[in-house]
């Protein structure tokens, strides 16, 4: 594997979150349903904030693959 398997793995919960927020603007929601969707988005951040902390931290992956991983996820924000 590589940095950019991870990275991709990462950039498309990001991509989710925002076809789900569109998706919220451009149909008329319940308050109970916005509430749903923006928890399911707050899921689907907190997965990504997860999987950045763990793939790093993976001791099955080389030392080279770990480090480029954490600079990746570093200069991701």
């Amino acid at each position: 594997m590589e940095s950019e398997d991870f990275c991709r793995v990462i950039t498309e919960f990001e991509f989710i979150c925002e076809d789900i927020g569109e998706i919220k603007e451009q149909i008329d929601l319940t308050k109970s349903e916005i509430q749903k969707i923006s928890q399911a988005i707050i899921n689907v951040e907190n997965a990504k904030k997860i999987l950045k902390e763990l793939f790093p931290k993976i001791e099955s992956l080389n030392k080279d693959l770990r480090e480029d991983l954490t600079s990746e996820f570093v200069d991701m924000g």
